[in-house]
C-alpha cells in the first residue's frame, strides 16, 4: 500500500502544471507578503508617518497593552475632551475631528483605533454620529453596559430585517453576554493573517489543478481498463488514489499557510495573542468571545475545510468527466463565480446556502453573525461550513470510489 501511495503521490507532484501552478502561486504569495509589509503605516507621538518595518516598532510602542477598565476609558475620553474644549488644541475641522492640526497627528493618529474601539461602542448602531457628538454625550458611561447594549441593539436589527430568527438573535444576544472586559494593545501578526484569508482561495486552485487528472487521466491515457483488470485494481488501487488526494490537499494548504502564517508572526511578533478579537473589528459589533490567537486559529481551519469540499467535488468530477482540463475549468468556475455572487442580494436562505461554498472563505469575518438553526440548536457559520465541507469531502470521495470502480471500461 505504502509503494502505491508513493508512486500516486509522485505522479502528482512531477505533473508539469502542478508545478508551474505551485510555483506561480509561491511566487505571487512572496509578493503578496512583501507588499503587505510596505502598506503598514503608522503615526508616532511626534505626528510623523512612517511605513514598514518603522512603521511596526511605533505601532509597538504606540500599542501598550492596557484593561480598558471604566477608570482607563474615562481617561481616554476626558482627555479627547479637554483637548477640543480648549482653544489651544481645538479647531472647527470636522476632517480633524475638532482638534488642532498639532493634536490630531500627536494625539488622535497614534490613538486612532483605540479611540475608534471606544466610540463605536458608544455610538447608536447607524446614527452615523461623529467622535466628538458620541463622545461628549456618552462621557463617563458604563462602559461595559454600552457595549452590551449595542451589541443586542444590533442584533435586533438583523432580527428585524430578516437576517436572524427569533432562535438565533436570542443565541447571539446570549453569546455577547459572555464578552469579558476589554483589553487593548498591539496585535498587528494575527492581524495580518486573518486578513490573508482571501489566499486560501488561490491555494484551493492549485489543489485543483493537481487533483483533477486523478482520475480523468487514467481515462484520457487509457489506462483505467488496466487497472481495473488488475488484483487490487478495484480496491486498494482506487482508495490510494483518493487517500493520496487528501494527502496532497492537506500537505499543500498547510504547509503555504503555515509558512506565511509563520512569516508574519516571526516578523511581527505574536504579541497580542491574548486579546479579544474584537479589537480586528474596532468599528463594528463583534459576537465571539475569541482571542485573537484562538481566532486566527479557528478561520484557518475554517479554510482547510473549505479547501477539503473542493477537493471532494474535484475529485468527484474527476471520476465521472474524462477530460482533467474539463475537471480544472469546472471546478474553477466553482470557486470563482460565487466570489461574484452578495448574500445580500437574496434572502435569509440565500444568504445561508452561498456561505457554505469553499470560496466564500474569501467573506468570512468574526462581524458575521450569520448562523443556522435546525430546531432550537444554532450552529455558527463557520463551525456549520466545516460540517457540510468535511462531510461533502467524505461523501464525495466515497462517490468518486464508486464512479470509477464501477464503470465500464474501453475493450
Amino acid at each position: 500500500m505504502s509503494g502505491m501511495i508513493k508512486y500516486e503521490w509522485k505522479k502528482i507532484w512531477t505533473s508539469r502544471l502542478t508545478q508551474i501552478s505551485v510555483i506561480g502561486c509561491s511566487l505571487f504569495l512572496v509578493f503578496c507578503v512583501c507588499s503587505s509589509f510596505f502598506q503598514i503605516t503608522a503615526t508616532d507621538e511626534n505626528g510623523q508617518t512612517v511605513s514598514g518595518m518603522t512603521a511596526v516598532e511605533v505601532l509597538q510602542n504606540t500599542q501598550q497593552w492596557q484593561e480598558l477598565t471604566q477608570d482607563r476609558v474615562n481617561e481616554i475620553v476626558d482627555q479627547y475632551l479637554e483637548y477640543i474644549n480648549n482653544p489651544d488644541t481645538s479647531s472647527n475641522n470636522e476632517a480633524y475631528h475638532y482638534l488642532s492640526q498639532e493634536k490630531y497627528s500627536t494625539f488622535y493618529l497614534p490613538n486612532k483605533e483605540l479611540l475608534s474601539l471606544i466610540t463605536n461602542v458608544y455610538e447608536e448602531p447607524g446614527s452615523g454620529s461623529d467622535i466628538k457628538d458620541v463622545l461628549e454625550n456618552n462621557a463617563g458611561k458604563d462602559f461595559t453596559q454600552a457595549r452590551l447594549d449595542r451589541d443586542q441593539k444590533y442584533i435586533q436589527l438583523l432580527e428585524e430585517n430578516g437576517k436572524l430568527t427569533s432562535i438565533e438573535a436570542d443565541y447571539w444576544e446570549g453569546e455577547v453576554k459572555k464578552i469579558s472586559e476589554y483589553q487593548y494593545g498591539y496585535h498587528k501578526g494575527w492581524d495580518m493573517i486573518l486578513d490573508a484569508l482571501t489566499w486560501p482561495v488561490l491555494i484551493m486552485m492549485i489543489i485543483c489543478i493537481g487533483i483533477a487528472p486523478i482520475f480523468s487521466g487514467e481515462y484520457q491515457s487509457k489506462c483505467d481498463s488496466l487497472i481495473l483488470c488488475m488484483k487490487y485494481g478495484k480496491s486498494r488501487l482506487v482508495s490510494t488514489k483518493i487517500i493520496v488526494v487528501w494527502l496532497f490537499t492537506t500537505c499543500v494548504y498547510w504547509g503555504i499557510t503555515l509558512i506565511y502564517s509563520a512569516v508574519y508572526l516571526g516578523l511581527l511578533g505574536t504579541d497580542g495573542a491574548d486579546l479579544p478579537i474584537q479589537l480586528k473589528y474596532p468599528a463594528v459589533s463583534v459576537g465571539y468571545h475569541l482571542s485573537m490567537a484562538e481566532g486566527t486559529i479557528y478561520a484557518l481551519i475554517l479554510a482547510y475545510f473549505f479547501t477539503l469540499g473542493i477537493a471532494g467535488i474535484t475529485l468527484l468530477m474527476s471520476a465521472v468527466l474524462k477530460n482533467a482540463y474539463g475537471v480544472i475549468i469546472i471546478a474553477f468556475l466553482l470557486i470563482i463565480i460565487p466570489t461574484f455572487l452578495s448574500p445580500d442580494t437574496g434572502g435569509y436562505t440565500w444568504s445561508r446556502m452561498l456561505s457554505l461554498l469553499p470560496s466564500k472563505i474569501a467573506d468570512f469575518s468574526f462581524q458575521s453573525y450569520t448562523t443556522y438553526s435546525i430546531g432550537k440548536v444554532v450552529i455558527k457559520w463557520p463551525d456549520m461550513a466545516m460540517i457540510v465541507n468535511g462531510f461533502g469531502a467524505i461523501i464525495f470521495s466515497t462517490f468518486s470510489y464508486w464512479i470509477f470502480k464501477k464503470h465500464q471500461v474501453n475493450k
